[in-house]
Parts: C-alpha cells; structure tokens; sequence
C-alpha cells in the first residue's frame, strides 16, 4: 500500500503502544479475539465526525483500537477531537489526499499495530454498539472472507424514526458501475435474514481482513473519491477472497452526497467522472472504457432527466466533457 508520510501525533492517551496507536478504552483483550483498528478517513468533519467517534467507542466489541486520519481540516476538527477524545490515534496528512490516500494512511498504521481486522467508516456515519462484534464473527466463520459490510440506513439513528435503506447489499448491473441495489431508497421491511455474498460493499462502511489487503493491496489512490471500494471489492473477488453483506450488524450514514440529484455540485461529478473513467480503463483497456464510458454517463444522464432533475443532468454532462483524456487541467482546477 502507498505510504503517506502523515505527521502521527497522540495526545492525553491512557496507555500508549509500541506504533503510537492506544487502546480506546480499559478492556482487557479477550484470549484469542482478532485485533481490530477502525479507520476514519476525516475532512472537516464538524460534528459529525465527534458523533462518529463516539459511536465506535461505545461499540461492545473488544479488542479495538481507533485511527483517525485527517486530510488536511481546516476547521478545527483535529483539535477538538483531540480534546473531546484524548485516547485516540490522529494521523495527520499535510494535504488532501482524498478518501483513498486517507483510508491507506490509516490502514499502514493499523498494521503496523498487528491488526487482523480493519473497519473503515465515512466520517459521517453512526454504527450501533453491535456491529463490529457481528461483522468479526463473519471473518471468523468465513476464513475466505475478505471484505463484509453492514446494512446502512439513511440519515442518524432516532427513536421511532422510518428506517430508510441506503444499503441492502450490492450486485453487478449491465454495466460494470450501474449496480442492482435491491430496496435502496425504500422503508426496510425485514428482506434478507442471513449474510449472503455480493459483488460490493460500500466504503462507507466495510470491514477488511488485514491479511487480504497484503495479498490484494489497499484502495487504489487513483480514486481520489468514487468507486475505490468497488475497485477494491473486484480485486478481492480476482484473488479468491469473499465479499459478504451481513444485515445483522446496522448502521447509518447522515449522506449530503454533492453527485446526486438533490445536493447536486459539479466539482463533485467531475471527480465521479474521473475515477468512472480511471475503473474503466483500469478493469477493461482503453478502447473498452471509451464506450463503457459513453454508456454509463449517458444511462446516467438519462436517469436524472426522467426523475426531474435538470442541473445535475447538466452537471454530469459538462464533468463528462471536462474529464476527456487531455481535459485533465481542467478537472484538477475543478477539484480546488
């Protein structure tokens, strides 16, 4: 995995190890218990990172110990995590690296902490207490397992609020980026009991078994932001590791999404459209990942126009323009 070269820094920490990572709590490890590191990628965060944090540490699951790796915040998310969370690792990168950058940065200190098991959580999201116990159990029973992800609500966890789906598992569509997400958008009725094997978890939410990603790699830092986890998920699935999705285990992500129809913001497509057309070229050659290209936008575009939604169907179309091959300039100014 790519090194970052963060300035790694913990403070007010209640034991620290031998790598600069503690512990996030006083438990004792349970004899035989795989070590887990949860690794949040943050930019400024607010306070939905602080509900994040706070969240994993009420999670019952033992050991675990927690990384925090900020992109460069500018708006004092590092030091109050520090203050309201001593006993937590920061990694601090000197710039944006993106979700990629942030999430390796995260996943090279775990692993020179010895972990088994990595969680990635989006900054933005609440796990219950449950859901890295039950996610373990699946890499304990599967050892094939490579990558597993929780069901994922939209918005945070309320008494007696309507349960939305945001995630219900993840299957291959027509097209290598249009996927079959069963329920998605819907109240969730029950569906799936049991843990079953897909084509994708989201990185918004999966666990990763530390062994694989030295076998598979980490997130490709190609992928600033978009599609990196679907990146991911096919390389596991190319080396003979599982992807499993497991609705026991529960989460919910707060998402303002800028690439959707609602909240639509163009630097936000032109970084889709960069990292579409970098998984294309990628998985399938340049002169594949032209039409695949062409198609995906075009499905896409065509979706936003039949649901209403005119300025980010014309968001999409320009960031399709502004990412052609020798356009890049173009979308690199777009992301500052």
């Amino acid at each position: 995995m790519p090194g970052t070269g963060g300035d790694r820094r913990v403070s007010g920490s209640r034991s620290v190890l031998a790598a600069g990572l503690v512990m996030t709590g006083e438990h004792v490890p349970a004899a035989g218990s795989a070590l887990l590191h949860v690794v949040i990628p943050s930019y400024n965060g607010g306070g939905a990172i602080l509900r994040c944090i706070a969240s994993v540490l009420r999670a019952t699951y033992r050991p675990l110990r927690l990384i925090v790796v900020d992109n460069a915040s500018s708006d004092g998310t590092v030091r109050e995590i520090a203050r309201r969370f001593p006993a937590s690792c920061l990694v601090r990168n000197p710039r944006n690296l993106g979700f990629s950058g942030a999430c390796n940065a995260g996943i090279d200190a775990a692993r020179r902490d010895g972990a088994d098991l990595i969680l990635i959580l989006n900054q933005d999201t609440v796990i219950h207490p449950e859901l890295p116990a039950i996610l373990a159990g699946l890499f304990r029973r599967r050892p094939r397992a490579g990558a597993a992800g929780p069901k994922t609500y939209f918005g945070r966890p309320a008494a007696g609020a309507e349960r939305r789906l945001l995630y219900g598992g993840a299957w291959r569509g027509r097209l290598p980026l249009r996927q079959c997400l069963p329920g998605i958008g819907k109240p969730d009725v029950g569906g799936r009991a049991g843990a079953a094997r897909v084509d994708y978890v989201w990185g918004h939410g999966m666990m990763l078994r530390a062994e694989a990603l030295v076998r598979v790699g980490g997130f490709d830092p190609g992928f600033f932001m978009y599609f990196e986890d679907l990146d991911l998920c096919r390389r596991m699935a190319a080396t003979g590791y599982e992807v499993w999705y497991v609705p026991a285990a529960v989460m919910w992500h707060d998402i303002t999404d800028g690439a959707r129809a609602i909240h639509s913001e163009r630097w936000r497509w032109v970084e889709k459209m960069r990292s579409m057309r970098h998984f294309h070229r990628k998985h399938y050659g340049p002169a594949a990942a032209r039409a695949l290209n062409a198609l995906t936008a075009l499905a896409e575009i065509e979706r936003l126009v039949w649901r209403g939604h005119l300025r980010a169907a014309r968001h999409l179309l320009a960031a399709y323009v502004v990412t052609f091959p020798g356009a890049c300039h173009a979308a690199e100014a777009a992301r500052q």
